[in-house]
């Protein structure tokens, strides 16, 4: 059954292949500030479990992350569609760097790479008309915006956009013919 849970599932695997495996090296950071890098984790539960609720779970860091959310489902009279409004957040470590000699560099990394991965997430769903046979991206339809206070050396932003998902075909009662 094609229903937006379906395609936020579907929408997951997407991100995973053609935005998330783009980036393979942004950093990371552990809870015992331990840095490394990874791609970002396409978190699929829609938010993050704050760090007091699974401090017992992973010493991992979350950054980076993408979250795409259902934002809101709605239904046109004579159309045989819904139109789902789809918002994706992001997160990046990126602290800044210091030269040999120990001297602060704002190198503007973070400001860079999310806005990159920003413009990725645009185009691999722009490039593509129908996301798995069912699921019709709206062309006309895209924002973004990076969130005004951001809290160094974390940086976040969230774009959104448009698809149409098909209803199901309505069942007949037998006797109807």
């Amino acid at each position: 059954m094609i229903t937006p849970v379906t395609m936020h599932d579907t929408i997951c695997d997407f991100l995973e292949k053609y935005v998330a495996l783009k980036y393979p090296k942004l950093k990371t950071v552990d809870r015992k500030g331990n840095e490394n890098f990874k791609s970002p984790q396409v978190v699929r539960s829609g938010f993050i479990l704050p760090k007091s609720i699974d401090d017992d779970i992973s010493e991992e860091e979350e950054f980076p992350f993408i979250i795409p959310r259902i934002e809101k489902v709605s239904n046109k009279s004579n159309e045989i569609h819904s139109t789902v409004k789809l918002s994706i957040l992001f997160g990046i470590y990126a602290p800044a760097n210091y030269d040999e000699k120990g001297i602060f560099i704002d190198d503007g990394g973070g400001y860079r790479d999310l806005w990159n991965i920003i413009e990725t997430t645009r185009q691999a769903f722009l490039s593509t008309h129908t996301i798995d046979k069912k699921y019709s991206v709206h062309k006309d339809y895209f924002e973004s915006e990076m969130i005004e206070e951001q809290i160094y050396p974390y940086w976040q932003g969230y774009c959104e956009f448009k698809l149409d998902v098909a209803f199901p075909l309505p069942e007949l009662d037998e006797f109807f013919f």
